[in-house]
């Protein structure tokens, strides 16, 4: 009698644990991460960080759920794993038809600004119009803003490439004539492998461009979407994202100019 009371205690303890580690487990988001710095930062043996990741974080917490982050991967790579289920979620998405037939899209954010690099004795970049003509380095997968985005063809030529260091690679051999990005901050490690000496210009955008976290449909969560919708639409309403990011730039003042 003895034994068999231990036995189903046994079994209850074992089924208790399982159901905690399922509950761990499902209440866990994977989030892959691009070093795109001050959005996104990964550096070895240290926990992601960045504004991007500081709003994601907050929001999912606030849902309940904990994110755990991929290694270092290109832009265009975490989009595809994105769409292939992959992962659950990416950071500072740019809307698009196109991806939202693979993820449910939640806004923190828009852009303010864009950068332009070109070469010392390159054209100047002042406003979009300026553009036209040139051979644009772009990152492969990566939108930028809608007039840029949905400029007409042959009004400027698209360069595609992989990562910051090869747009700068390409502009310094003369292939393209501007790079452009999301006010990279990280061009002073560029630089100190590079002999040529390069421009930066910064044109204001109107904040339409509006900046989302993207969950991939075929995350385990993807059915609570329309909540998650709900939240971020507050939050980002009532300023809620514009402060969690606020004090990512206080308490890490090195990663801004």
């Amino acid at each position: 009698m003895l034994t068999k009371y231990i036995l189903v205690l046994l079994v209850i303890l074992l089924t208790t644990q399982a159901n905690i580690a399922n509950s761990a487990e499902n209440k866990t988001l994977t989030m892959c991460v691009t070093h795109f710095p001050p959005y996104q930062i990964i550096l070895p043996g240290q926990t992601p960080i960045g504004e991007n990741i500081a709003a994601t974080t907050y929001f999912f917490n606030k849902l309940g759920f904990t994110i755990h982050f991929t290694q270092n991967n290109s832009f265009w790579r975490c989009l595809g794993m994105l769409k292939a289920g992959k992962v659950d979620i990416m950071s500072g998405l740019l809307d698009a038809p196109a991806r939202r037939k693979f993820s449910h899209l939640f806004v923190y954010g828009s852009l303010d600004k864009k950068s332009f690099y070109v070469k010392k004795n390159g054209p100047n970049i002042n406003e979009f119009s300026d553009l036209k003509g040139l051979k644009v380095a772009v990152l492969k997968g990566v939108k930028q803003f809608k007039q840029f985005d949905n400029a007409p063809n042959g009004y400027f030529e698209k360069v595609y490439v992989n990562d910051m260091s090869a747009a700068f690679r390409v502009l310094a051999a003369g292939k393209v004539d501007v790079v452009i990005s999301t006010d990279f901050n990280d061009l002073e490690n560029y630089k100190k492998n590079m002999t040529q000496e390069f421009k930066e210009f910064t044109v204001n955008l109107d904040g339409t461009s509006l900046l989302f976290i993207a969950l991939s449909k075929t995350s385990k969560v993807a059915h609570l979407a329309p909540k998650f919708t709900d939240l971020s639409e507050k939050m980002y309403k009532n300023n809620e994202f514009y402060k969690v990011i606020s004090d990512f730039k206080i308490k890490h003042p090195t990663y801004y100019h």
